[in-house]
């Protein structure tokens, strides 16, 4: 909108003296000036009429948590709807497809999706795109190269310092565990990758013994790591993909008296893994800015739905964080406050 047409009405009807002609600018230039407001008013109407959807695995997770923290108090602030939906778990992948569906029969403008599955995702997360609804993959990426964007860390290079870490606390020897998480998850997989070729290229002397891609949970680590250490009593190492099966793997070590014998080590800096580095329980935890990639996800998604240009690919760096450097990192970058409840 322009009041244009009335400012050329008034010159036209005014002598061009000395006097009228800085009228007309005057003109002008209020008229330009009421031009701009009405149209930044147009945008933030604009996006108080955009609704996200935003469809998640598993907000049991303080990694879920801290993403969903960065998304959502970004929607807060540029003022859109965003619409929150929980798959309950990484194995809910049938919840997960439908919770998609919805969001793509309910016109949602753009989606952000972190996948139980990328692979079993794929099929809904194109028909979404097919019926015009732009997707961005957050961290646990959609199996899909039609994403309009997609936000995470390098999960690799989330691997190899783990793999640094813990090799370096071990001596360069022994035998590790791995608790990897679900198989079909792009992160997963692929800071599993990175511990593993960093193992074999600078830490020969290390064995790794056993592998669980089924314990997904604390609950889970605490039966499969008590399992561990009957089967393996010279176990020296545990990797772990996040904080949370790393506490969980704490609780059997503390358990068999085994405390500072095994080495832990994790992915991820929730509450619960700042306090295990603090007393000493948790050798190092490679982490990437979570809350950031979430804030990251959301800004993609508005801009795609409003038809702006969107970055294709965006990385966040990974982090090592152990008892010394801890109090040197800034966390509103990677954790979500204690006090959030999504």
């Amino acid at each position: 909108m322009t009041f244009r047409p009335a400012v050329l009405g008034l010159t036209d009807s005014i002598t061009h003296s000395p006097t009228h002609k800085r009228i007309i600018v005057k003109l002008q230039k209020l008229a330009l000036v009421a031009s701009i407001a009405l149209s930044g008013f147009g945008s933030a109407y604009a996006q108080e009429n955009i609704t996200i959807g935003y469809a998640t695995p598993d907000l049991s997770s303080s990694f879920w948590v801290s993403m969903t923290y960065g998304a959502e108090d970004e929607a807060r602030k540029l003022g859109v709807k965003l619409v929150k939906l929980n798959a309950g778990g990484d194995a809910n992948v049938s919840t997960q497809i439908s919770q998609i569906q919805d969001l793509t029969q309910r016109k949602v403008d753009a989606m952000v999706v972190g996948a139980t599955n990328g692979e079993a995702v794929r099929g809904v997360v194109e028909h979404a795109i097919a019926a015009g609804i732009p997707v961005v993959g957050l961290s646990s990426l959609p199996a899909s190269p039609q994403l309009v964007s997609t936000v995470g860390a390098n999960h690799y290079d989330m691997g190899r310092l783990q793999a640094e870490c813990l090799g370096n606390a071990m001596g360069g020897k022994g035998e590790v565990a791995m608790i990897s998480q679900q198989q079909g998850q792009s992160w997963a997989d692929q800071r599993r990758q990175g511990f593993l070729d960093t193992l074999k290229a600078h830490y020969p002397d290390i064995k790794v013994v056993a592998e669980s891609r089924n314990a997904v949970t604390r609950n889970d680590a605490i039966n499969l790591v008590d399992n561990w250490l009957q089967r393996f009593p010279d176990l020296g190492g545990i990797y772990n993909a996040v904080d949370d099966s790393a506490a969980g793997a704490l609780i059997s070590v503390k358990s068999a008296q085994r405390r500072g014998e095994v080495k832990i080590s994790a992915s991820n800096l929730s509450q619960t893994a700042q306090q295990m580095l603090k007393s000493g329980d948790l050798v190092c935890t490679s982490t990437q800015q979570i809350v950031t990639q979430g804030r990251e996800a959301l800004r993609q998604a508005v801009s795609a739905a409003e038809h702006k240009p969107v970055q294709r690919d965006v990385q966040t760096p990974s982090i090592l964080v152990n008892a010394q450097n801890l109090q040197n990192v800034d966390l509103a970058l990677l954790s979500a406050p204690a006090s959030y409840r999504p």
